[in-house]
């Protein structure tokens, strides 16, 4: 199979290459050694036939390419993943806390014993309420309780 790129497509691929990468290895602990980091070097192997070499670097003792510093500082790019970070930490907080409400509300036997357009209809009714707060005031009502530990009591003297 053959595939022609223009130079601006070919350089939206590199982006986006880039992108996939790091959504799928940001959190890895071993981000070298997988299916994606393996395309995205093999995509970047062709930067510098397109005139597009000061967009990749190139270790040839691991015969890898992979996004320069440039791109990965890209601020575009970055403000895409911080878009992408903001937008699931909100929605993975609005159904944790949505979660927490229905246990709290109807407990284990009662959740389990829902249908799903039951369950789906009170969980909405939470998830609402924490989108319109969310979407009014941002996290600034936001609390976290914390529990003190309790006092240790005094050890008994031996006389």
């Amino acid at each position: 199979m053959k595939i022609e790129f223009s130079k601006e497509q070919y350089e939206t691929l590199l982006r986006l290459a880039y992108l996939g990468n790091w959504m799928a290895n940001a959190y890895d602990e071993d981000p070298e050694n997988n299916q994606f980091t393996e395309l995205v070097s093999y995509i970047c192997g062709f930067a510098k036939d397109l005139g597009l070499g000061d967009m990749v670097e190139h270790d040839t003792e691991a015969a890898m390419s992979f996004p320069s510093a440039d791109l990965q500082e890209d601020e575009q790019l970055n403000e895409f993943i911080e878009r992408y970070d903001d937008s699931v930490f909100l929605d993975k907080l609005i159904f944790n806390l949505a979660g927490k409400d229905m246990l709290e509300k109807y407990g284990e036997k009662k959740i389990t014993a829902m249908t799903d357009e039951q369950f789906f209809k009170e969980e909405g009714t939470f998830i609402q309420k924490y989108q319109k707060e969310f979407a009014k005031n941002g996290i600034k009502n936001l609390m976290v309780k914390m529990e003190k530990p309790a006092a240790k009591k005094p050890a008994k003297k031996k006389i």
